[in-house]
C-alpha cells in the first residue's frame, strides 16, 4: 500500500514506509491533484489546463502522458495511477491517502475520531508546494482554505474535548493552535480568550484581546466584532466565566439569541475606475444598479444603497464604516480597468467587521456591446454572490445545536446539507425544514424547499411511496405559494413538483414565471430546460440550460445543468456532444450517478461500445445492482416512451441487464 501524506511536505511512502521521491514541481503537483480527487478522477483536459495551459493542446497531451508514464515508474507499484479513457486517477485498493481519512473524522464528534484527525495534522496542507500556471495557484489555494476551515472545526472541538476532561493546559496549547492558523479571525481569538478566562486567567485574557485589537488596527484598520466585544464585557465582569464549569463552558450566553428570521444585509459599493476613458463611468454606474437589482430579487437578501465609489479601493476602515452605518453583514466592490477594447472586472465579496475578503473573481470581457455585457456581468455576478452567500450562511450554523437553532438556522443549514446531494444528508434537510416550519409557520421559503427536497429524494434517491411523495410535496409548494405568491424560489418549487408528476404545461408555466421574478435564478433555467426537454421542445431546452451554466459557474446544482443537457442530447441524438456534457457533470464533486447512466447510454449509441462497456462499469461501482428495469422505473417523470426507450436501449447495448 502506498501512503501519501499531504499535511505539511507532500510525502510519498511505500507499504514498508520508505520514502518515494517524487522530483520536479509538475510530477508533485500532479501528485497532490490526484490524491485531492480520489473520489472524482479528473479528465486528461482538466490536468493538461492546470499544468501545461501555456502549451498548444497536442503537446500538452504529451506532456501529460509522459508525466504518467514518469510517476508509473518512480511508484512501486505501476497499477497505482488509473488512466482509464479520458481520465486519470489513483487506484484506491493500492493507495492511501491521509486527507481522505482526515475528511470522513472531521465532523466526528467521537473523543477517538478528534485525536485521530489531530494525528493527522502535521502541518499546512501541501507546505511549500507551488505550481507555475494560474489554474492551478487558484486550485491549490482553494484547497488550503478549504481544509484550514476543516482544521479549525477538528481544532476547536478538540479544545472543548480537553476542556471537559480538565485537561486546561492543553486546551489552550490547542487554542494557541487555532489562534496561529487563523489570528484575524474573531472566532479563533473567541476561543482562546474564553479558555483563559475559564481558567482564572482574567488578565491573560484581556491582554489577549488587547494584543489582537492592536493587530486588527494595524492590519485592516478596523476593531473586533460585536460577538467579541460581548465577550470581553463578560470577561470583565464578575467572574462569570472564571465559575462556569466544563459542562456549561459551551453554552452561548442568552443574550446572543438570533430572532426566528432575519434577512441578510449587503450592498454593492461603486466600482474604483483604475485607469482608463471616462467613459467607463457609465458602465461602473450601470454594474452597480444592475447588481443590486439583481441581488435584491433573491428575497432573503437585504439590499441596501451604498455611498458613492471613488478612484481608489475601498480599504478596511472604509468598509468598517459603511458596514456600521448601514449595518451590513456584506459588501461587494472591486475594480474595474481598461486597456484599449478589454476590460478586467475584479470583484470582491468582504465581511465589513474583519474587512476579511471571502469571495474574489476576475472578469476579462471586451467591450463590444456595452449594455449586453453589463447585462451578461451583472447576472453572473448577483448568482455567483448569492450562492457564496448560501454556503456562508450553512457554515455558521454548523455548530449550532438542532435544538438551539432558530428557524432561520434551520432553513439555512437545511439548504447547506441538501447541496451536499446524498440520500442521507436530503433526509436531513427535510429535517431540518420542517424544523424551520414548526418555529416560523409562515415561513415561505422553508416549504418551497421542503418541497424540492422531496422532489429530490422521489427522483434521485429511490423514495418509498412514490405518489404520496409527490402528493406532499405538491401541498407543500402550494403553501409556500399562498405564504410567498412573487417569490422565484416559490414559483421554482411548483414547476419542479409539476414536471416530477409529469405536468409539463403546468411546469412551464411556474418555471417561466420564476425566471420572471428572478432572471438570475440559474436553477429555475435549468428546471425549465428540462420540462422543455421531456416536453419534446429539445432546441429550446439546450438554450435555457446553456443559460443556467452561464449565469452561475458556481451553483451548487452544476452538475444537474450539465446532467439534463447531456439527457436533451441524448434524446436529440447528439450522442458525441452528450458524452462531453455528461463528463462535465461528473467531474462535479456533488454529482449523482445519473450522468454517468447517461454516459454509458450516449457512448453505447455512437458506437463507441469498449467506452460504453467502461461507462457501465463505473455506473455499477456507483449504483450496485442496477438494471434496464429499474433505470425504467425510475424515468417516471418521462411520458414521451421514444425517450425512455433512447436512454435504456443505450445502456443495454452498453450491456446492462
Amino acid at each position: 500500500m502506498i501512503s501519501i501524506c499531504l499535511f505539511g511536505k507532500l510525502t510519498v511512502t511505500d507499504s514498508d514506509g520508505k520514502t518515494i521521491p517524487i522530483s520536479g514541481a509538475k510530477s508533485q503537483g500532479l501528485v497532490a491533484y490526484l490524491a485531492l480527487n480520489t473520489e472524482m478522477p479528473p479528465s486528461r483536459d482538466r490536468l493538461m489546463s492546470l499544468f501545461w495551459g501555456d502549451r498548444f493542446t497536442d503537446q500538452a497531451r504529451q506532456s501529460l502522458r509522459q508525466a504518467v508514464a514518469k510517476l508509473r515508474r518512480t511508484f512501486p507499484e505501476p497499477d497505482a495511477i488509473l488512466a482509464l479513457d479520458d481520465r486519470v486517477g489513483l487506484n484506491p485498493d493500492l493507495v492511501r491517502v491521509d486527507v481522505d481519512e482526515f475528511t470522513a473524522l472531521a465532523d466526528d464528534p467521537d473523543p477517538t475520531a478528534v485525536r485521530r484527525a489531530r494525528e493527522l495534522l502535521t502541518g499546512p496542507l501541501l507546505d511549500g508546494l507551488y505550481g507555475q500556471q494560474a489554474d492551478f495557484e487558484d486550485w491549490i489555494a482553494s484547497e488550503r482554505q478549504r481544509f484550514a476551515s476543516l482544521t479549525l472545526r477538528v481544532l476547536e472541538r478538540a479544545a472543548e474535548l480537553e476542556l471537559q476532561q480538565g485537561n486546561t493546559d492543553q486546551a489552550l496549547d490547542v487554542a494557541r493552535s487555532i489562534v496561529a492558523i487563523e489570528p484575524l479571525r474573531d472566532a479563533s481569538q473567541m476561543v482562546l480568550i474564553r479558555m483563559l478566562a475559564q481558567k482564572g486567567e482574567r488578565a491573560a485574557a484581556v491582554q489577549q484581546f488587547n494584543s489582537y485589537e492592536a493587530l486588527l488596527q494595524k492590519e485592516l484598520g478596523v476593531g473586533a466584532g460585536p460577538e467579541l466585544m460581548r465577550l470581553m464585557a463578560e470577561v470583565r465582569g464578575e467572574g462569570f466565566f472564571a465559575s462556569q464549569t466544563p459542562e456549561t463552558a459551551s453554552e452561548p450566553p442568552p443574550d446572543l439569541a438570533l430572532p426566528a428570521t432575519a434577512r441578510t444585509s449587503i450592498a454593492v459599493v461603486p466600482f474604483a475606475r483604475m485607469g482608463g476613458d471616462d467613459d467607463l463611468g457609465f458602465l461602473i454606474d450601470g454594474l452597480t444598479e444592475d447588481i443590486s437589482r439583481n441581488l435584491s430579487l433573491f428575497s432573503w437578501l437585504d439590499v441596501k444603497a451604498s455611498s458613492e465609489g471613488s478612484d481608489r479601493r475601498m480599504t478596511g476602515a472604509d468598509m468598517s464604516a459603511l458596514g456600521k452605518e448601514l449595518g451590513l453583514d456584506y459588501i461587494v466592490h472591486g475594480s474595474l480597468r481598461a486597456i484599449g477594447e478589454k476590460i478586467r472586472l475584479t470583484v470582491q465579496l468582504a465581511d465589513p467587521k474583519s474587512a476579511r475578503y471571502l469571495w474574489v473573481m476576475r472578469y476579462d470581457r471586451t467591450m463590444d456591446d456595452p449594455f449586453a455585457l453589463q447585462d451578461e456581468l451583472s447576472a453572473t455576478i448577483a448568482a455567483s454572490i448569492e450562492t457564496e452567500l448560501v454556503r456562508f450562511a450553512g457554515r455558521e450554523t454548523r455548530e449550532i445545536a438542532f435544538e438551539s437553532m432558530n428557524a432561520w438556522d434551520a432553513y439555512h443549514r437545511g439548504l447547506a446539507i441538501q447541496y451536499e446531494f446524498s440520500a442521507d444528508t436530503n433526509a436531513l434537510a427535510q429535517t431540518h425544514f420542517r424544523r424551520a416550519i414548526e418555529l416560523d409557520p409562515n415561513f415561505g421559503l422553508a416549504y418551497a424547499r421542503l418541497s424540492y427536497a422531496m422532489v429530490i429524494s422521489a427522483i434521485y434517491f429511490e423514495a418509498e411511496n412514490l405518489q404520496s411523495v409527490l402528493d406532499e410535496a405538491l401541498e407543500l409548494a402550494q403553501e409556500a405559494a399562498r405564504l410567498d405568491p412573487g417569490d422565484a424560489v416559490v414559483r421554482f418549487a411548483l414547476g419542479r413538483v409539476h414536471l416530477a408528476r409529469g405536468e409539463y404545461d403546468r411546469s412551464i408555466t411556474d418555471l417561466k414565471a420564476a425566471i420572471d421574478l428572478n432572471p438570475g435564478m440559474a436553477q429555475a433555467h435549468c428546471g425549465l430546460g428540462d420540462s422543455l426537454a421531456y416536453s419534446g421542445q429539445l432546441d429550446t431546452a439546450m438554450g435555457c440550460f446553456e443559460e443556467a451554466v452561464r449565469i452561475n459557474p458556481s451553483d451548487p446544482y452544476r452538475w444537474a445543468f450539465l446532467s439534463y443537457g447531456a439527457t436533451a442530447l441524448l434524446f436529440k441524438g447528439d450522442f458525441d456532444d452528450a458524452v462531453d456534457w455528461a463528463q462535465q457533470a461528473e467531474a462535479v464533486p456533488n454529482s449523482h450517478y445519473w450522468p454517468t447512466a447517461i454516459r454509458a447510454s450516449a457512448l453505447a449509441h455512437a458506437g463507441h461500445m469498449e467506452r460504453a462497456a467502461d461507462a457501465l462499469a463505473d455506473l455499477r461501482r456507483m449504483r450496485p445492482g442496477i438494471t434496464a428495469d429499474f433505470v425504467r422505473e425510475r424515468l417516471f417523470y418521462l411520458r414521451d416512451p421514444d425517450q425512455i426507450d433512447i436512454y435504456v436501449d443505450g445502456l443495454v447495448k452498453a450491456g446492462l441487464e
